[in-house]
């Protein structure tokens, strides 16, 4: 396979072995929102930098599902047993194209599954669209990156701009 001029080495230590399927491309995009453990997100990043999923957006929430939250067994002389309503989780959010979604979701798995309540969960939504506002562009064009030299080294007229002192101005 030939990649910015390059033929692309697929040896087993190469990260482009690990990288996404090259099958038919579609206009077809879907969203791909997990809800983790928080202690696990460092190790489900650097397994989805394996797989060339760059592009991400991440938050911290607080959640519950059916373990209903945290309960602790009453101190001695306490009323009442002390609760923790809400766990902090990491909830991910990625636009992918439709043949990236099960390699996504299965490292998701992967990484994430212990077997015990409060794993996680992932949810596969449609997309309408994406548009890249820098461009314009729109659908699968608007999600791919564009190694530019301007954006290596910075636009010539506002490196222009910034390398004029004050006074010369």
């Amino acid at each position: 396979m030939w990649e910015f001029g390059h033929k692309r080495s697929m040896a087993p230590g190469n990260l482009a072995a690990w990288g996404m399927p090259q099958t038919q491309r579609t206009d077809t995009l879907k969203e791909v929102i997990a809800i983790i453990r928080p202690e696990r997100w460092g190790q489900t990043k650097i397994r989805l930098q394996r797989l060339r999923v760059l592009a991400f957006t991440q938050q911290r929430v607080l959640g519950r599902g059916r373990e209903r939250g945290l309960r602790y067994l009453p101190r001695q002389g306490a009323s009442h047993p002390a609760t923790i309503r809400y766990l902090p989780k990491r909830m991910i959010s990625w636009i992918v194209e439709e043949a990236q979604v099960e390699p996504l979701v299965k490292a998701i798995i992967e990484i994430n599954q212990t077997g015990q309540l409060g794993d996680g969960k992932i949810f596969i939504l449609p997309m309408e669209g994406a548009s890249r506002i820098r461009t314009g562009e729109r659908g699968v064009e608007a999600l791919r990156a564009q190694p530019s030299f301007d954006l290596l080294v910075g636009h010539p007229a506002s490196r222009d701009q910034t390398s004029l002192s004050p006074s010369s101005r």
